[in-house]
């Protein structure tokens, strides 16, 4: 019950808090939605997030559960492959903190990202986004239906919304999970180095073993 709890609070926090520019906008406005970072320190992190109840579709059009990811360190961001801007930046960013893991756990580690967008990122859709960027074996892409999006954002504090346009105003969140499901470190941007990221996800793994 205090998961449930935690999570409605969440659910509230997550759209009533003010939102950075949509996708496409301004490089000014985007720089600035993308330079703070800060400790998971609220109540995503009484419990696993894998004890709510998730269902994806991966870029091969596989059905799992979100709790079907445990065990595993996750770096996870929340974005749609559409976006022309800051979910590209995102990406960059989490393949720096890819780069900058030590050799020891890079092994114990998953990067995932949770499409805001389901109804136009189909697995296909996922599959040219991986293509595009890169993205190795290490990277896991999915989407879910717009009910487990809002939970996903919940969960992991990431702040959005769907414009009339189609194109979503986020927030440019890096989430640190443990292999338990427990949300250790949030970031917002990469910032000048992807240090505290990268001590973050060794915290977790070492924690994990």
């Amino acid at each position: 019950m205090r998961f449930a709890s935690s999570l409605t609070r969440l659910t509230v926090f997550a759209i009533a808090l003010s939102l950075p520019a949509a996708c496409g906008r301004a490089d000014a406005r985007r720089d600035k939605a993308v330079s703070s970072s800060a400790p998971a320190t609220d109540a995503a992190t009484d419990g696993s997030i894998y004890d709510v109840p998730v269902s994806l579709t991966d870029a091969s059009g596989h059905h799992l559960a979100l709790a079907d990811l445990r065990g595993h360190a996750l770096v996870a961001a929340m974005l749609y492959t559409s976006c022309t801007s800051i979910c590209p930046r995102v990406t960059e960013d989490m393949k720096a903190v890819e780069r900058a893991l030590p050799a020891r756990i890079a092994g114990d580690v998953t990067f995932a990202m949770f499409s805001l967008d389901p109804g136009r990122d189909t697995p296909s859709a996922l599959q040219s986004f991986a293509a595009l960027h890169n993205l190795d074996s290490r990277w896991q892409l999915f989407a879910s239906s717009e009910n487990d999006v809002r939970t996903m954002a919940a969960l992991f504090g990431v702040k959005y919304v769907r414009e009339e346009s189609g194109e979503f105003a986020h927030s440019a969140t890096i989430v640190v999970i443990d292999p338990s499901g427990v949300v250790r470190y949030r970031q917002v941007g990469l910032g000048d180095t992807p240090n505290p990221l990268v001590d973050a996800i060794t915290a977790s793994v070492t924690a994990g073993r």
